[in-house]
């Protein structure tokens, strides 16, 4: 060790070099405290000091708090050389950085005794400094690739330049990186698409699946996608990228223009809540239908979405499970309950004081989960830019979509009946003709209902009797994979046509081999019965201008307007 012998005598000095010498140690002397702080911030490779106390033009004890004033990166320990054992003068030492005492006249064992104990403790220090900076590294490190992701993330969460003054959103991360996402953005059609998202987890695990699910979202909704291809893409890009134990609970929705028509698809989340304005004593649930997005193969997956009314002034309420099952010292949760009474007690700031009262309820305990909440209100749809607030028409275009005139006639049987995608095939090309694609959420939805009745019903002869149990739904799709296996001779023909004009119109017309349906019995049985899950004939007669069949029930023909839809 490097060690910094401080005396005023010079025989002190020359006994305690000695006795270091011996030791192997090497010596510097100083003569007062200030020649030693002169020679301490010179020499950065002085271990410790002996310090005298009593010294002309510094003493030690003044000395000691410059030394340790200038050692904030250096440990080095000062032991005061002293035949003095005043207590008042020991506390003085201490207080002034001193760490040990040797008293004179000076025993050589106690004293080098001492040197070894705080030898050992430098090289802990020192342990400890690499310690550190490896920590202070990693920690800049991780700081930096933290700034980048949340950098990342922000860009890929925030691509919507407008916002709807019918929606309120509010979303709060456990950690630093959110479980949870809140999507948002205009229709081309002028409606609105949003979507509630909780993966499995927290933080930034969690967290990950939502960049590839943020960029199918909002490629998808600027070309008026379907609600049932947003759910079916992101469920495939989840099923390649999840591992098994992880998935996505989600609520997906379109509003249209008028703020009256909802098309949801729900896998796993709580029931959304809707609220009629003035109806203080009534909340309408809605139940998801369907598993998590990440978890079934595309075989097994069920795109159907619920599509319902929303009233002018309506509120529907989407929020994910953090805010229920937030808990409270004691580990009771929030619980639906008291959700449901804030809700039903309503007013402009139902999200804010559903936040405030779950902080309030586990005030003293960490949050447990990411949480998240939307409030949708029913009536016109109002778009502003984000950047100055103005109202904008977002559907401007849509209004005025027109196409030239073209038909195309397709006649599927056998082999093409098997195969799963013919509906997007047919929409793809549909949707790249000009004025077209703004609708193609709308005709997805004709084109798909229209060819599944005719072919489940029609070509393959199922009853939808079978899936009024969860026992008969299972068996209608073992028939239906058995039926379509088999199929011989069975056809399904499609024609499309677009006339343009005014009003502006697509007609789809499908035919289908099988023994065919009295039509009149089965829209009666639709209207009169609620559990529909928003597909069947009152789906379709709500987006067409007009549906007819004919030909025993084997033809329908659907009209679709372009011009007043939304």
């Amino acid at each position: 060790m490097k060690i910094l012998v401080v005396d005023d005598h010079a025989y002190n000095r020359d006994l305690l070099s000695f006795i270091l010498d011996d030791e192997g140690h090497q010596c510097v002397e100083a003569e007062d405290g200030k020649r030693a702080c002169d020679i301490y911030r010179a020499d950065k490779e002085i271990d410790l000091v002996l310090m005298d106390i009593n010294m002309p033009v510094m003493d030690g004890i003044s000395a000691a708090k410059i030394l340790k004033a200038d050692s904030a990166e250096r440990f080095v320990p000062i032991i005061f050389v002293t035949a003095l054992d005043d207590a008042e003068v020991v506390a003085r030492c201490l207080g002034a950085g001193g760490d040990d005492f040797v008293p004179k006249p000076v025993n050589e064992n106690i004293l080098l005794a001492k040197i070894k104990a705080h030898s050992r403790s430098q090289v802990l220090y020192a342990n400890l400094q690499k310690a550190n900076k490896k920590l202070v590294y990693h920690q800049q490190l991780m700081d930096r690739e933290h700034a980048i992701i949340e950098h990342m993330f922000t860009k890929g969460l925030n691509r919507n330049k407008t916002q709807c003054d019918n929606m309120v959103s509010y979303t709060s991360p456990m950690s630093l990186f959110d479980g949870d996402m809140v999507l948002s953005g205009a229709s081309p059609s002028g409606g609105s698409y949003f979507m509630v998202g909780d993966f499995t987890g927290h933080g930034l695990a969690a967290a990950m699946g939502s960049l590839p699910v943020t960029e199918i979202f909002y490629r998808l909704i600027s070309h008026q996608a379907s609600i049932s291809q947003i759910a079916t893409e992101i469920n495939s890009r989840l099923i390649d990228l999840l591992p098994e134990n992880m998935f996505c609970c989600a609520a997906i929705v379109h509003v249209d223009l008028m703020g009256a028509r909802v098309t949801l698809w729900s896998g796993g989340m709580n029931d959304v809540l809707c609220v009629k304005r003035g109806a203080s004593t009534d909340i309408k649930k809605i139940a998801s239908m369907h598993m998590p997005l990440g978890i079934l193969e595309p075989e097994e997956f069920d795109d159907s979405p619920r599509i319902f009314d929303l009233e002018v002034g309506e509120k529907m309420y989407i929020f994910t499970d953090g805010v229920n099952e937030a808990a409270n010292s004691e580990g009771e949760e929030f619980g639906l309950e008291r959700l449901e009474d804030i809700v039903l007690a309503g007013g402009d700031d139902v999200v804010a004081r559903v936040t405030t009262a779950v902080s309030e309820f586990h005030a003293g305990c960490d949050q447990s989960d990411d949480m998240s909440m939307i409030e949708f209100t029913g009536g016109n749809l109002i778009h502003r830019s984000k950047c100055n607030g103005e109202i904008i028409d977002v559907g401007a275009d849509c209004h005025k979509a027109q196409s030239f005139p073209w038909s195309f006639t397709m006649e599927l049987k056998g082999h093409d009946l098997r195969k799963t995608n013919i509906v997007g095939q047919i929409l793809g090309f549909v949707a790249s003709i000009q004025g077209i694609e703004l609708h193609q959420d709308k005709i997805f939805t004709i084109v798909s209902e229209l060819y599944s009745n005719a072919l489940e019903h029609g070509v393959l002869g199922l009853s939808s009797d079978l899936k009024h149990s969860a026992d008969g739904f299972e068996q209608y799709y073992k028939l239906r994979e058995q039926r379509l296996a088999e199929i011989d001779g069975g056809f399904i023909t499609v024609i499309f046509t677009y006339r343009g004009g005014d009003p502006n119109t697509l007609e789809l017309i499908i035919t289908d081999s099988g023994e065919g349906f009295d039509a009149n019995r089965i829209t009666l049985e639709c209207e009169q019965n609620d559990d529909m899950h928003g597909r069947g004939m009152y789906l379709l007669k709500s987006l067409c201008a007009t549906l007819e069949y004919s030909n025993g029930g084997r033809t329908a023909t659907a009209v679709y307007e372009l011009s007043r839809h939304g």
